[in-house]
């Protein structure tokens, strides 16, 4: 529930704070009733990853391959990041790669484009799976990057390309919409290459335990900024349903709310904060 928090203190709450002054309530607890599950995900703690090999394996079972983007996208060179970098934004909003960090297990990213066609210029989506050692430290992870949203409205990938005009939002389990994921993080806005013209971006990570899972959007020209977080939603949604499958108990489908699965059109919107923000990556390490 630390994205609550982060969200509380950022005074962009989706309604599940608690009083003023006091730590957020769980989602539909009340006085007098059993409190409402705080996670999406009914998991089997024996299925839960504890060594890098086993979260390489996970990472494989529930990572996108082209078809889940649909029919016109294809594998983009390269394919696939080095999985031992992570990337991470700086003090001057600048992505850079850096080595794993401690608390991660395992990550990849998958690198997909879908050709010019139609009028419409080339997109460049990237899928990245990562799972953590916890499920707090992946909460401590989505937490961050709320605050870097926050912090850094305009960022600088590699290349020359920058993400400009950027509107963040973020909902926890039970806030609103959101009955599919323990914490989803979204954000738009334009990129910029050297020289070109600004373009639709959009982004959303979602974590279900110690997995995070994320798509990122850089759409060409002829996209619309409701096509582009269209392109990158589906995919998602249907990773994360991986990640339930293969982490929750046998029988639940993973799902621990009575409406906690996605269906193919759920993945985005669940209203939460808004504030200013993003993340992505040329840099690409961690889907940003």
């Amino acid at each position: 529930m630390l994205l609550a928090a982060v969200l509380a203190t950022a005074g962009c709450t989706g309604g599940g704070g608690g009083p003023e002054g006091g730590p957020p309530r769980a989602p539909g607890a009340q006085s007098g009733q059993s409190p409402a599950p705080t996670s999406a995900l009914d998991a089997d703690p024996a299925k839960a990853p504890r060594d890098p090999a086993a979260a390489r394996t996970l990472i494989d079972d529930v990572i996108a391959d082209p078809g889940l983007f649909g029919p016109e996208a294809v594998a983009a060179t390269p394919y696939e990041s080095d999985p031992g970098l992570f990337s991470v934004l700086g003090d001057d909003c600048v992505w850079r790669q850096e080595p794993l960090p401690g608390d991660v297990l395992a990550t990849l990213s998958r690198h997909f484009e879908v050709p010019p066609a139609a009028g419409k210029g080339t997109a460049r989506l990237v899928a990245v799976v990562t799972v953590h050692r916890t499920a707090a430290q992946a909460d401590w992870e989505n937490a961050g990057m709320l605050e870097e949203m926050l912090r850094c409205p305009e960022q600088q990938l590699g290349g020359g390309e920058r993400l400009t005009d950027l509107i963040s939002s973020a909902s926890y389990y039970g806030d609103s919409e959101n009955r599919y994921a323990d914490d989803v993080l979204r954000e738009s806005g334009d990129h910029r290459g050297a020289g070109t013209a600004p373009a639709p971006y959009a982004w959303m990570q979602m974590r279900l335990g110690q997995v995070t899972v994320s798509v990122s959007v850089r759409a060409g020209r002829g996209y619309d900024a409701a096509e582009a977080q269209d392109l990158g939603r589906d995919a998602g949604v249907r990773m994360l349903r991986r990640v339930a499958d293969a982490l929750g108990r046998d029988g639940t489908g993973g799902k621990s709310g009575q409406d906690a699965g996605p269906s193919g059109d759920e993945g985005a919107p669940g209203n939460g904060a808004a504030g200013n923000g993003t993340e992505e990556n040329s840099t690409e390490g961690n889907g940003r």
